[in-house]
């Protein structure tokens, strides 16, 4: 009986062979998910089912023993219900057809290793934990108990001695075969779940090296390439690394190699982790590009030490930082140029304390800033090494070359990056000598003012190609701001010439003034004595006519005299005003910030109680304030005696404030004026009414215009027959800092 149980113990051993074997061509090869892989794993579990099941342990005719529980429970667990349920429906189909005893117990005992099984795979994925040893035996225990439950259906005179015959073994080997079975295939599932992880890990680097947008290479320490994506293959022109054998060395600049060997000398000695650096190296292209390198060690105890390496072009990057870095520099240099500009020096001075800046953008061994006159090349300033080039100086001029003006007065910059190349001109004898003593590049900026050559800058270099674009760039502003200092210094030297021919004027001027005011003084002594007092004795004169002959004197004698009266005391009143007027402008203006309001109500305390007077609130002006005080009386006075005659005698007084002006004016109720006369209102002398009507010299608003123009304001009036009349005045305004 023991030896039929051996046999039993080897057929499991085989069972156990045979499935790991399967498990090999079936997990480990291409098995996934999907129904067909289920299908295609039943129909092999259930071919292995048949072997083990055509070999079997006979206990009695009809009643056999094999391990199919076993295999049924774990496919169960690991493979789920459809290939147990197809392998599990070819093991019963079997056992039907094979018959005896013991068919119901075997297809209990098949059904219960499945049903065991799948409920051992629910609870396993709800605990979300590895596979244990007690869980294996557990499943071999309860498995193995209901297989021997099944036996109780067994014939009545088999049945106990089956079950006395087998449970010991069934209940001691089977388990311990399930969980030796069960970790096979834990180990194997595990395996392949790392071997999966493994290649989607490779699948996604490979994806992420082939889509990122830096190069990534793999290379061992001599430079040999083992791998590189696709943006490396194209950057470099690689071909497949399957066709050649590529080193990064042959790409890198020479004067890189070193740095490269000294850095595979500390990887040799130990040295792990991130290295960042930057080299240069030849692309497709055979153009220098820079590289920015983030290479990292990696290897193991038994392999040789290789590095991965991303590389990233900089080479925009790095042309960008340092033309930010130059155009900084520039900027420094031109604001230097405008603080020495600024402080009115001479303009060698100027031009020698800018070369000095000017050094550090441009390479120059020798700096000429020249002028042209009279087809003549005037150095105006020069830097160049000492003790050499005598024969260049700020003394001497030396011929031009027409065609070399032409030239650069049509490009206003241009390169000679070749010397030899030029064509030796007789009336260019400096360039000759220059280019003699080793000059081998010429850069000329022009100096040009509305289209036309007042001068140039010469830079020269003994190399050649030694003047870049960039070179000319600044070169052009350099010789834009000396064309602004030249003009700067000429507008200094013309305004001084100005203001002295100002001075000249002002004086004569001022002469002048002093003469027509002397004249002035002598007319207003001529009109107060040699006009005043004639008019005084004509109208004392024909009073005492008019006294004493009144009774000899006939009717249309007295009317006569009156109106000779009349006529004199008319021009007293005009003389009167002429002398006032002439008393008031003949002095220096008081300019001071006036309060208008304050003004206009001193004005109007004269005004009759019968008139209605409006006043807002009015700005400050900017003013004399004896003048302003006379404007304001002849307009009050003005508007109430037009308004007289009116049926209403209203003045409304107001202003605004327009830019830098304020515009003031008074609106009255009278008679108004014709509005195409209003041009005549300001002129001396002129009465739009007739005399009989209106009193006055027609001297007063003349008066006005002249002090509202000799404060620089302007004056205008506007009006309608009986319909008021409105007069507008513009003094400077008072700013609120000024008040």
């Amino acid at each position: 009986m023991f030896y039929e149980i051996f046999k039993s113990l080897m057929y499991n051993a085989a069972f156990l062979l045979s499935l790991s074997i399967i498990y090999d061509i079936i997990v480990t090869g291409h098995f996934d998910d999907s129904k067909i892989t289920k299908v295609y794993t039943g129909l092999i579990l259930g071919v292995i089912t048949l072997a083990i099941m055509s070999t079997p342990l006979e206990m009695q005719p009809g009643i056999v023993l094999d391990s199919r529980t076993i295999l049924f429970s774990l496919a169960a667990l690991f493979f789920g219900a459809i290939p147990v349920i197809i392998s599990g429906i070819m093991a019963i189909t079997f056992r039907i057809l094979a018959g005896g005893y013991g068919v119901y117990t075997g297809i209990a005992t098949t059904i219960s290793a499945i049903v065991m099984g799948l409920l051992w795979r629910f609870w396993h994925k709800r605990r979300v934990s590895p596979y244990s040893f007690m869980e294996f035996y557990q499943l071999g225990v309860v498995t193995h108990i209901f297989m021997i439950f099944f036996m109780l259906f067994l014939p009545q005179e088999v049945r106990w001695d089956v079950i006395h015959a087998v449970s010991v073994p069934i209940l001691v080997i089977f388990p311990l075969a399930t969980v030796v079975l069960g970790k096979i295939l834990a180990r194997r599932i595990q395996r392949q779940h790392k071997n999966d992880k493994l290649e989607r890990s490779e699948q996604q680097y490979r994806l992420l090296a082939e889509t990122t947008k830096d190069m990534i290479i793999l290379h061992d320490i001599t430079g040999r390439v083992y791998y590189a994506n696709q943006m490396t293959m194209d950057f470099f022109g690689l071909k497949p690394l399957e066709e050649e054998k590529v080193s990064i060395l042959q790409f890198v600049l020479p004067e890189y190699h070193q740095l490269l060997k000294n850095y595979a000398k500390e990887r040799r000695e130990g040295l792990t982790g991130t290295r960042l650096y930057t080299m240069q190296v030849w692309d497709a292209k055979q153009q220098i590009k820079t590289l920015e390198i983030n290479s990292t060690t990696l290897s193991g105890e038994k392999q040789e030490t290789q590095l991965l390496a991303a590389m990233r072009d900089i080479t925009d990057r790095t042309h960008l930082r340092e033309q930010r870095e130059r155009y900084s520099i520039r900027l420094e240099v031109l604001r230097e140029l405008d603080r020495i500009v600024l402080k009115n020096l001479p303009f060698e001075q100027v031009c020698n304390d800018a070369m000095k800046q000017l050094q550090a953008l441009i390479p120059f061994k020798i700096l000429m800033v020249s002028s042209i006159k009279d087809e003549h090349v005037h150095f105006l300033a020069l830097s160049k090494p000492e003790m050499r080039h005598r024969y260049l100086n700020t003394k001497d001029h030396f011929p031009f070359s027409s065609k070399f003006k032409k030239q650069l007065q049509s490009t206003h910059n241009y390169v000679v990056s070749d010397t030899s190349t030029l064509i030796q001109e007789k009336n260019m004898p400096i360039r000759a000598a220059l280019i003699k003593e080793g000059m081998q590049s010429f850069m000329y900026n022009g100096m040009m003012v509305q289209d036309e050559l007042i001068g140039f800058l010469w830079f020269c270099s003994d190399k050649k190609d030694a003047f870049t674009r960039e070179h000319i760039k600044t070169g052009e502003e350099f010789a834009n701001q000396l064309t602004i200092i030249l003009n700067h210094l000429d507008m200094i030297q013309q305004s001084k010439d100005h203001a002295r021919e100002l001075e000249k004027q002002v004086s004569l001027r001022t002469d002048q003034l002093k003469h027509i005011l002397k004249e002035l003084e002598s007319f207003s002594y001529l009109v107060e004595h040699d006009l005043h007092a004639p008019l005084q004795k004509i109208s004392g004169y024909t009073k005492t006519l008019e006294e004493d002959y009144e009774a000899q004197l006939q009717p249309e004698v007295k009317d006569i005299l009156l109106g000779i009266r009349a006529m004199a005391i008319r021009m007293d009143e005009v003389i009167r005003e002429l002398l006032k007027f002439t008393q008031k402008i003949n002095k220096t203006l008081q300019i001071e910030t006036l309060n208008m309001k304050d003004i206009v109500q001193r004005q109007l305390s004269h005004v009759p109680e019968s008139f209605s007077v409006t006043v807002d609130s009015l700005l400050p002006c900017r003013g004399d304030a004896a003048l302003i005080e006379l404007v304001w009386k002849y307009l009050i006075e003005n508007a109430v005696k037009f308004s007289l005659p009116a049926a209403r005698h209203e003045t409304h007084i107001g202003c605004e404030l327009k830019d830098d002006m304020v515009m003031y004016y008074i609106r009255d109720s009278g008679v108004g004026f014709d509005p195409a006369q209003k041009e005549k209102i300001f002129d001396p002398y002129q009465k739009l009414h007739p005399p009989q009507e209106f009193e006055g010299s027609g001297m007063g608003l003349a008066m006005v215009k002249k002090i509202i123009l000799y404060h620089d304001g302007d004056i205008w009036a506007d009006s309608s027959l009986d319909g008021g009349s409105t007069v507008y005045f513009s003094l400077p305004y008072a700013t609120p800092e000024l008040v």
